[in-house]
């Protein structure tokens, strides 16, 4: 099942080829087995509204299951960042908001990052490294060579672009796409889910290569639905209520004046907007059986979201993200140098949770871009 980029006029002008991967479906949940696998993927659109081209999938409510959880020891060693909150080796530590190491030092990092592996820079330069643990440099830089510097280096507003732009923080607009009521009790959890996500993916950024956030603060600011009638609270506690505001589609959506990046910009003009201007949506939809993501935030099934809400990552959530910061799916053989690749996040399927593997392709993608910033 495939599920093509939606014609919202927030993202009408997302017609670049490059960022194809980022935009499509990736996430198919089968009834059957609650199982997470990948569907094929094909150049996402601009025009097309459907949610599937074959007939839905009913979701599941349960946690995708996880292929393998243990990545393979052969080519590249399972030992990895033990501690998703703070893993500090041996060897010279950094001051917590030092972005500069001596060169000499081996696998330090900042105070609640994961480490810097085998640093490369030089002296008194920003700190950039090379993994020692889990998986290699070879394959990360394979993946950079082969996959993310065809479409990376040309687009300008990736979840990295934002967060410069905003000085770390986001805010975030809640697109309710179904006829099911939300409650005030659930709707609540939404903006410490994203929080929780966006921590699992800083964790690889705190310290590295200048990287000058430590936190990334998200905000949850309106919620849109087809019908107020559909929340059990009426007031703005939790962000401004948009009723009945929906794009070309009939899809409620949080209103164009409000958004920030309109157009692909920067900082588009919102002066019209009467509500809090908002950077991504998540897009909890019914039915939808899988998950979607770019630069404009992360739409996935409204079921299997709710019934993990409480975890501290969200599998397709933390996924969908990913793509925001340009990371790309493992869909063939040929998207990996080697069939010993380890487990990943973005090999849906293959691991619930953000690896190592994860970490220091973002990394990656962060030394290649970092040029557009003054940090």
């Amino acid at each position: 099942m495939l599920l093509e980029k939606t014609k919202d006029k927030n993202y009408a002008l997302r017609e670049e080829a490059l960022q194809s991967k980022a935009d499509i479906m990736d996430y198919q949940i089968t009834a059957e087995a609650s199982e997470v696998v990948t569907a094929t993927p094909e150049p996402a659109t601009t025009d097309v509204q459907e949610v599937a081209t074959e007939a839905p999938v009913s979701p599941s409510t349960e946690t995708p299951e996880v292929v393998d959880t243990v990545a393979p020891t052969t080519g590249s060693s399972v030992e990895g960042d033990a501690d998703s909150s703070s893993a500090i080796a041996t060897g010279s530590s950094t001051e917590e908001s030092s972005s500069t190491v001596d060169s000499t030092a081996s696998s330090t990092s900042a105070s609640g990052a994961a480490t810097f592996g085998d640093i490369t820079s030089a002296d008194g330069e920003c700190v950039i490294g090379d993994p020692n643990t889990y998986i290699s440099a070879a394959y990360v830089d394979w993946e950079w060579d082969n996959r993310m510097s065809t479409y990376v280096p040309p687009f300008t507003n990736y979840i990295f672009d934002q967060l410069v732009t905003n000085n770390g923080s986001l805010n975030y607009c809640i697109r309710w796409d179904s006829t099911e009521s939300l409650s005030k009790t659930v709707a609540s959890k939404f903006e410490a889910v994203l929080n929780r996500q966006f921590k699992a993916w800083n964790h690889w950024l705190i310290g590295y290569d200048c990287w000058p956030f430590e936190e990334i603060d998200v905000t949850v600011v309106g919620f849109a639905v087809r019908d107020a009638a559909l929340l059990d609270w009426t007031d703005d506690s939790l962000g401004t209520i948009y009723a009945g505001v929906e794009d070309a589609d009939g899809v409620p959506q949080c209103p164009d004046a409000c958004y920030k990046h309109l157009g692909q910009v920067a900082s588009a003009d919102t002066s019209a907007c009467t509500g809090t201007p908002f950077d991504m949506s998540l897009w909890p939809t019914l039915d939808m059986g899988g998950g979607a993501g770019g630069d404009w935030g992360q739409r996935v099934d409204a079921a299997n979201m709710l019934a993990s809400i409480d975890d501290e990552q969200l599998t397709i959530v933390a996924h969908e993200i990913g793509h925001g910061f340009g990371l790309p799916d493992f869909y063939e053989t040929t998207d990996k140098p080697a069939d010993d690749f380890p487990v990943c996040i973005m090999d849906a399927g293959s691991s619930m949770t953000i690896t190592d593997a994860d970490g220091w392709m973002l990394r990656r993608v962060l030394e290649h871009i970092k040029s557009r910033y003054s940090f």
